[in-house]
């Protein structure tokens, strides 16, 4: 990355300062709730484990590239599968389209014991020095993939379904939430297929168990 540090330690740094108060002066962000959020999983269950798109797993972000871009049957199946041991995991890379020029955080949690339910936090921003600046509002998604699992296995195989089939079946396994920032509840479509993305990249990593070298951030 050209930046010295990367968006998410900064963000990270944020809500350490928020929770421990030392920003109350500051006037309040779109990203504070994301960046209290990481800080709180990093102290209650961390220590945090960021990957970077330039870091020592690079396959794993060009193998979730391939599934985000290929087919939906393909990746629904795939997504059907996905689990992670870990509170929280974090990925960091490079915004594409309309969104060049930004970084992407994306923090994916299991809120529960299950392992196959989880939710994904995106961020989309740029660093100005040491300064986050949101180019977009953050945004979640809830998966809940052993739903997902039933719902394909109960109208069958999803290589054989049609896309409108597929989408309905991650819709109904799937909740999309505005965070603060949004003047509606409607969420950039950009936005949820992060989070869709972000789901790839937490079960390519599940299944590469061990392959990939993930910056650890206490």
């Amino acid at each position: 990355m050209d930046d010295e540090f990367s968006f998410a330690e900064i963000m990270l740094r944020r809500g350490t300062d928020l929770l421990q108060g030392n920003d109350d002066d500051q006037p309040a962000t779109t990203v504070d709730f994301m960046a209290r959020l990481l800080a709180t999983v990093a102290v209650t269950d961390g220590p945090l484990v960021v990957h970077t798109e330039a870091g020592g797993s690079p396959e794993l972000f060009e193998e979730a590239a391939r599934i985000s871009a290929g087919p939906l049957s393909g990746k629904a199946a795939i997504l059907a599968d996905a689990h992670q041991s870990e509170r929280a995991v974090v990925f960091e890379f490079d915004g594409v389209g309309r969104l060049s020029g930004s970084r992407v955080v994306a923090a994916v949690l299991r809120p529960e014991d299950r392992d196959d339910l989880l939710e994904a936090y995106v961020a989309v921003g740029r660093l100005r020095g040491e300064t986050l600046e949101m180019t977009v509002a953050p945004a979640s998604v809830r998966l809940d993939a052993a739903a997902l699992g039933q719902t394909l296995a109960l109208v069958g195989s999803a290589t054989g379904l049609s896309a409108n089939a597929v989408g309905a079946a991650m819709a109904h396994a799937s909740g999309t939430y505005a965070m603060a920032g949004y003047d509606t509840e409607e969420v950039p479509a950009a936005m949820v297929d992060l989070c869709w993305h972000a789901f790839c990249l937490t079960s390519v990593r599940g299944r590469r168990a061990g392959d990939g070298r993930p910056t650890t951030v206490h």
